[in-house]
């Protein structure tokens, strides 16, 4: 391919001139600087959006499961409709399996639940034992906030865990990033990546790990993570679009955004399966019927843990306001995350228990998502991105 126009970064420096060969070489350094799609001389041939034939008793189901999903959308929108017509396409193709993978299935009956002042309460207080952060992100959180920090800070305070490390160099080394070499050192990362981005990767794996011991009878984890990875993935790669610099904090922000959920499944379970089961029987989503059931939703209780933990008040933020992005005190990034959740809903990847998604900001939707072919592009590099990631994240 030959490019059709010069590529530039955010600040407008000038990375490859028009006329420009491109190599796998570049298409490495074009993904590392946030550049996730160029103009090339001649059109790459698209990818068939065509509803597939398909002609059996899963087709119902799949159809009228993905209508529950969007009921809040409005489907007259023309990103919206792209985004529905491209999860119907993925479901019936199998692309991730033609249903979402499912949480558990659990009655209630006559249990006695706790009244949501009393957990409020609770929670206030911090009457709850949360979990305690992990000494290396207290140790990171230091480590970014000193200006003179080096690679090799960072690198021996993430080499203090030797999982931690392994994951790290799995995800580096994975086609996710695409370097043409084996990375075989913490500092390397660091230094190819940043200091921010492998700090932000390490944060993400740490909190998600503090609760992979949640029973499969209360949720189950492995769906819940494949949701969780694939909102970060997409938060990634729309903050590439948008031209973010750091679209690593986003891919932590969107792996984490419904940490709050996995509190609740921890210290409330019989309270998560109540949740669950009076969505499934209202078609309301998980974050309404939250307020029913324990006074306050997910998005409140995750600002507790992930305060205590001290991480960047900026993923935070994220997180907290994914659901209502416009009132967030940076509602783009916000709205790039409740974006990704929407998508990664619609492609049933794994399951967050949701079966129809909260009220869609739409005026940001359209900000961050400009055109029907920005959706296919997001879609087509999940579809290329995420098998190798979730082969890590699956070990």
């Amino acid at each position: 391919m030959v490019l059709d126009e010069s590529v530039y970064d955010i600040n407008s420096r000038l990375l490859l001139s028009k006329g420009q060969k491109i190599s796998q070489n570049h298409v490495r350094v074009l993904k590392i600087w946030g550049v996730s799609r160029v103009s090339v001389i001649g059109k790459e041939k698209e990818e068939d959006e065509e509803t597939p034939s398909v002609d059996d008793k899963n087709t119902k189901l799949i159809k009228e499961s993905i209508n529950v999903l969007y009921k809040n959308a409005d489907l007259t929108n023309p990103i919206f409709k792209q985004i529905y017509i491209s999860a119907l396409v993925h479901r019936l193709k199998g692309t991730f399996g033609s249903l979402p993978e499912q949480t558990p299935k659990n009655r209630m009956g006559g249990t006695d639940l706790k009244k949501p002042e009393k957990i409020r309460r609770q929670i206030d207080v911090t009457d709850i034992k949360l979990p305690e952060a992990p000494t290396v992100i207290s140790e990171l959180n230091q480590v970014i906030d000193d200006p003179l920090t080096t690679s090799n800070d960072v690198a021996q305070v993430v080499n203090k865990s030797p999982s931690l490390a392994a994951m790290l160099l799995k995800i580096v080394n994975s086609a996710y990033y695409g370097f043409p070499s084996k990375i075989d050192r913490i500092s390397r990362a660091v230094t190819i990546i940043g200091t921010k981005e492998i700090s932000g990767l390490a944060l993400g794996i740490c909190v998600m790990q503090a609760f992979k011991d949640i029973p499969e009878g209360v949720l189950n984890i492995k769906a819940f993570m494949r949701h969780s990875l694939v909102c970060g993935m997409i938060s990634r790669i729309l903050a590439a679009n948008n031209n973010m610099p750091q679209t690593e904090q986003m891919f932590v922000s969107g792996l984490l955004h419904d940490i709050g959920k996995l509190i609740v499944h921890k210290y409330y379970p019989n309270h998560a399966k109540a949740c669950m089961e009076l969505g499934a029987s209202s078609d309301r989503s998980i974050f309404q019927t939250e307020k029913m059931v324990l006074g306050l939703n997910h998005q409140q209780i995750a600002k507790l843990l992930l305060s205590k933990w001290k991480l960047p008040n900026e993923i935070i933020t994220n997180i907290i306001y994914h659901h209502e992005p416009g009132k967030a005190p940076d509602p783009k990034k916000s709205g790039i995350i409740h974006i990704a959740d929407i998508i990664s809903h619609g492609l049933g990847i794994g399951s967050s228990g949701e079966r129809s998604i909260p009220k869609v900001d739409h005026p940001l939707v359209d900000e961050i998502v400009n055109s029907r072919d920005s959706i296919k592009l997001v879609i087509r590099q999940i579809v290329h991105q995420f098998g190798p990631m979730d082969a890590i994240f699956s070990d």
